[in-house]
């Protein structure tokens, strides 16, 4: 069996075949290139190389999007054939692919964090174990995941910078962002394509509201994450977040139009970027012209099966905006039937993600009561919607623009007061207070 180049061994028999999958897991984590692609090449010349049928399984189950988990399945498909060989870990890493497609990230999670515990330079492990971590609202595991995997790892190690912008990210999100800061930046400084690790800086200054340093950070680092980048429509929507902080909104209309707006080549997480700023426009009443509709019918097009909450929310809050009822109330019938299950996903939209489907539902229709209550009764199970603290955050903001709406200044203000102390600076919660 060869071995890559942290010395792992994987099934199949040409290192050239496997040098290109170790391109390929550095392109995965840097968010660059064409991993699909190399993994393609890679089988091109070693069919028997397991590897790169495993990441082109993760990396397409990981986008979230309808069309591509099928052709996730079509990926790991040949490892089902009973005379088809494969080691223990690689079984365990098509066991995690098809939790992620039976709708069970958290089952998902594990299995990629058994798989890191007794394997810990195994990257495609550790980053979808990150990643999973994510979307499964889990996000409390991530450091120590990554610090006990470190034990393992030294800086000569290829790869080792990766796990750098990772354990950043998971700083950030455990609310340590002194130290998230420092090492994102050390992280880019080693690896100025790291668009994670520039992402894991940009959620510090969003958290901490130093807008005008963030705005800063993605213009000098604009060149890094923009070109060629499978991450940069969410950079762009980070950047356009500190320009929503400063109600500068037709600057973040522009970023919204030069790098957010979606196209037919969108996965749903692109579409969630773009639902989740016009959103917050459509919060604070912003004129987004046509903008919406066409979210909404790229939405349509992915929500023939509920995926996973994160998208299913968004594409909730899409219909709502523009008033397409017949697609709102389609949508949520399905999520409804989902949420009648016993998967991990239908626990999740029956505890967070169908209240705030109809939160959103009854505030575009002018029941901001009604808006309130269902969303009030559902902040406490709030990680539920996955994504980061940033990601998270348009579900207290819709609470308070609904309870404003609905006259309860007092509770309005509790809220917004508890926000100001981390965003002294913020026009966005200075306007909401006046308004309490």
């Amino acid at each position: 069996m060869p071995r890559d180049v942290r010395d792992l061994a994987w099934s199949g028999e040409s290192d050239d075949a496997l040098g290109l999958f170790d391109a390929a897991i550095d392109a995965t984590a840097s968010f660059h290139g064409d991993p699909l692609g190399l993994c393609k090449k890679a089988l091109e010349i070693d069919p028997g190389l397991h590897a790169a049928r495993l990441l082109q399984g993760h990396v397409l189950a990981l986008s979230l999007n309808a069309p591509f988990r099928a052709a996730a399945a079509r990926a790991i498909a040949p490892l089902d054939d009973p005379a088809v060989a494969f080691c223990e870990r690689e079984g365990l890493h098509k066991a995690a692919i098809e939790a992620w497609l039976a709708g069970e990230p958290m089952r998902a999670s594990a299995i990629l964090a058994g798989i890191v515990e007794r394997w810990p330079r195994d990257l495609m492990a550790l980053f979808f174990s990150h990643q999973a971590d994510f979307f499964a609202a889990n996000n409390d595991a991530m450091l120590p995941r990554l610090d006990q995997a470190l034990e393992g790892w030294n800086e000569g190690l290829a790869g080792h910078s990766w796990l750098l912008g990772m354990r950043a990210f998971a700083l950030e999100e455990a609310g340590r962002y002194a130290e998230a800061e420092d090492l994102a930046i050390g992280a880019v400084e080693r690896q100025p394509l790291d668009a994670w690790a520039i992402h894991a800086r940009g959620h510090v200054l969003e958290m901490q509201g130093r807008t005008e340093e963030g705005i800063a950070w993605y213009r000098s680092t604009e060149e890094q994450w923009s070109k060629d980048c499978f991450f940069a429509v969410h950079n762009w929507w980070h950047r356009a977040l500190y320009h929503l902080d400063r109600e500068e909104f037709d600057d973040a209309l522009a970023l919204y139009d030069r790098g957010i707006a979606p196209d037919e080549r969108s996965i749903s997480l692109n579409l969630c970027d773009a639902a989740a700023l016009l959103w917050r426009l459509w919060l604070r009443g912003v004129d987004t012209g046509g903008r919406w509709p066409v979210v909404a019918e790229r939405f349509e097009a992915h929500s023939e099966a509920p995926c996973h909450i994160f998208n299913d929310v968004h594409a909730g809050l899409s219909f709502a905006a523009c008033g397409q009822w017949e697609r709102f109330d389609a949508h949520r019938a399905r999520l409804a039937g989902t949420a009648g299950t016993a998967s991990g996903h239908a626990a999740m939209l029956r505890d967070l993600g169908l209240p705030a489907i109809d939160a959103a539902g009854a505030l575009a229709r002018g029941r901001a009561v009604d808006a309130a209550d269902l969303l009030e009764a559902a902040m406490p199970h709030e990680a539920l919607m996955t994504g980061s603290h940033a990601q998270r955050d348009i579900l207290p903001l819709t609470l308070i623009e609904a309870e404003l709406r609905a006259g309860r200044g007092l509770s309005a203000r509790r809220r917004l007061e508890r926000r100001a102390g981390a965003r002294p600076a913020s026009a966005w919660i200075a306007r909401d207070l006046a308004r309490c």
